[in-house]
């Protein structure tokens, strides 16, 4: 086995530092600390020598990393928790990384953890994550062969600059590009992925959940991944009509909602006209590990291996794992449930017993002052908006009467607070309610023609039932805050979220988003449909994929007889020793000066004859055969900066000399 040189372990270091980059951002702090700590020590170990690390220690941060993970995850199992594991240990294997074959097996795992990243995300920017990786493992790999094909006795003491080791990798990256856009665009496609994740496997942290409690959609706001695009048929309803319906809550226990047997098991008795929908509409949902997709009020029809739920949640059969596209129409004036059922009455209006016995008396006074529902719920929303309530993150924990906390106490919150102590008091007071949680608003690119819509827009609402209309919505944050439903989440607070959280940011960034949504429509929905259809433009309606695959291995034929000339050319970084590179450069001087010279010319005899014909410049030109010699034969040479600069100064007369004759 042979040691490792500096430079070759630094390089492959530098390519897990970069495939470990988005992995970093989704760990546990605690689990990202394990995973860097090792990375600074071995630049500490390379750089400045620092001595090997006994094997009790590599022993006790393995256990402690495998400690960390399963207590930040719960686990091992489940995507994060698995990639974060073979990072860990990637990570760790830096601390006995000593010879060749360790360090390749650093890149070529490297390489592994960059194509698992692409599991979590696959916007515009994994390509260049990607690239990034494969330029610097590239490096590292040839810096590793190169050692081992000399070995570090007879390899040369000599430095390339970066950009031509830059250059190397990105020449041949170059080369393969041809041939994976050639894959992409023509090896056969299934309508589904070749294999699935397991469900049990997934993380579901991205996006809205299957309960509501206090802070839960609060979490979301600090998010602004995007969720969804949509891009409409004709004109846009107003911003206070984008309400995205997502999972309805009817238990509530004191503090938390959640979903109902009968709401996710039983379909919609109805539905309302497909012909009559005023909005028409087809949604980019983004991945997010869960099982809703996301409609206006009322969908009209299910998209496939979709179902509609009495409550009128649109819930597929699988976990959204990645982009889903579909097609929706909704009808705003569907009436929902112009019947309610004795079962689901007595669900919708169930509270625990003994909470919140000041709301409970502030419900009963509101009541005796007579007028009915309507009138109550005016009373409620007109509370909201003439007392004190502000509407802002970071509110105070709530007790065991959450309620009574929240109305009578701090007075901040957030919409699930909102939402949760208006439905908790409709309820009280007999009158069926229930929490819908999903997104409201958007931000329209005039340039894309879509809306975006992101995670910080999620929110919560209520519908309460109601004999002439059926299942109403009533938003309570709007009496708090009006702008929330008027202009969007992230207008209604009056303080920044965080240092970076400013307005202009904030445009330059859905403005981006144009790239993502174009990345996505062009390559991400690039799939069988489409494939079959490429060659429309060459009256090819539709081609099998056999015919694909013909196609493909012609193509790679041709692409195999352009690119293999260039491919056998394709040289690595100069290797020249930089003394000769120097001492080249100064005969290239005395060539354009007049004096001409074989390479068997020694440098002593050289300098001898160029300075009886270039007097002038006589002194320098000893002077760098003096600096040239010493460098290779002395024991104490001079440093290489000195000949070089040496080199660089020596500016001899252009016109040639008296005597024109040159050693030949």
């Amino acid at each position: 086995m042979k040691r490792l040189d500096r430079k070759a372990m630094l390089w492959s270091t530098t390519t897990l530092a970069v495939a470990l980059l988005p992995q970093l951002q989704r760990m546990p702090l605690g689990v990202a600390l394990v995973c860097l700590a090792p990375l600074v020590w071995r630049y500490a170990y390379d750089v400045y020598h620092w001595k090997p690390l006994r094997p009790m220690v590599r022993y006790g941060a393995t256990a402690l990393s495998l400690v960390a993970l399963a207590v930040s995850f719960g686990g091992l199992f489940g995507r994060r928790a698995s990639v974060s594991l073979l990072a860990a240990m990637l990570a760790l294997k830096l601390l006995e990384c000593h010879r060749i074959r360790d360090a390749r097996i650093v890149v070529s795992f490297s390489f592994f953890l960059c194509a698992t990243q692409f599991l979590f995300s696959q916007n515009i920017l994994m390509p260049v994550y990607g690239g990034a990786v494969l330029v610097v493992g590239l490096i590292a790999l040839t810096h590793l062969q190169r050692q081992e094909a000399f070995g570090p006795a007879a390899a040369p003491d000599v430095r390339a600059p970066i950009r031509a080791e830059l250059g190397f990798s990105l020449r041949l990256l170059a080369l393969a590009l041809p041939v994976c856009l050639v894959f992409f665009l023509l090896f056969p496609r299934w309508g589904s992925p070749l294999w699935g994740v397991p469900e049990t496997t997934l993380d579901a942290k991205s996006g809205l959940s299957d309960s509501m409690s206090p802070g839960s959609i609060e979490d979301l706001f600090l998010d602004d991944s995007p969720a969804f695009r949509v891009e409409f048929e004709g004109a846009i309803p107003a911003q206070s009509e984008l309400y995205w319906r997502g999972p309805v809550f009817w238990h509530y226990d004191g503090n938390t909602w959640s979903s109902s047997f009968y709401g996710r098991s039983i379909e919609a008795a109805t539905r309302p006209p497909e012909n009559d929908a005023p909005w028409r509409y087809s949604v980019q949902l983004e991945p997010n590990e869960r099982k809703w997709l996301f409609a206006l009020d009322y969908p009209t029809f299910t998209p496939e291996e979709t179902r509609l739920t009495m409550d009128y949640q649109l819930v597929r059969r699988q976990p959204v794992i990645q982009l889903t596209q579909y097609e929706m129409a909704s009808n705003p004036d569907f009436v929902d449930s112009p019947e309610l059922a004795a079962t689901l009455r007595s669900m919708a209006v169930e509270l625990p017993a003994k909470r919140n016995p000041r709301t409970r008396e502030l419900v009963r006074r509101w009541q005796a002052e007579g007028g009915g529902t309507g009138a109550l719920i005016r009373r409620i929303l007109a509370h909201f908006n003439e007392q004190p309530f502000r509407y802002r993150l970071n509110a105070p924990t709530l007790g065991r009467d959450a309620v009574d906390d929240f109305l009578f106490e701090t007075r901040v919150g957030y919409c699930e607070h909102y939402a949760s102590a208006f439905a908790v008091m409709m309820r009280m007071a007999g009158v069926p309610a229930r929490i819908v949680t999903g997104y409201q608003g958007g931000w329209y690119s005039d340039i894309g023609d879509y809306l975006l819509v992101r995670q910080s827009d999620a929110h919560a609402w209520v519908e309460l039932w109601l004999p002439e209309s059926g299942w109403t919505r009533f938003d309570p944050t709007a009496a708090v805050s009006p702008s929330r439903v008027e202009r969007g989440s992230l207008d209604a607070l009056s303080a920044p979220r965080h240092m970076l959280d400013f307005g202009w940011v904030r445009e330059m960034r859905n403005s981006v988003d144009l790239l993502n949504q174009r990345w996505n429509n062009w390559v991400i929905e690039f799939g069988s449909e489409r494939q079959s259809r490429l060659f429309e433009g060459l009256g090819i309606d539709h081609m099998h994929p056999r015919e694909l695959v013909t196609v493909l291995f012609g193509l790679l034929l041709l692409l195999s007889a352009l690119l293999l000339p260039l491919a056998l050319r394709t040289r690595g970084p100069n290797r020249r020793d930089p003394l000769q590179q120097s001492w080249q450069r100064f005969l290239k001087r005395l060539r354009k000066a007049g004096c001409v010279y074989p390479p068997s010319a020694g440098a002593m005899e050289l300098a001898s004859d160029a300075a009886v014909r270039l007097p002038d410049a006589a002194q320098h030109i000893q002077r760098i055969a003096d600096l040239y010699t010493r460098y290779r034969y002395s024991p104490q040479p001079p440093r290489l900066d000195e000949i070089r600069r040496a080199v660089r100064q020596f500016r001899p007369d252009r016109t040639r000399p008296a005597d024109s004759d040159s050693t030949s």
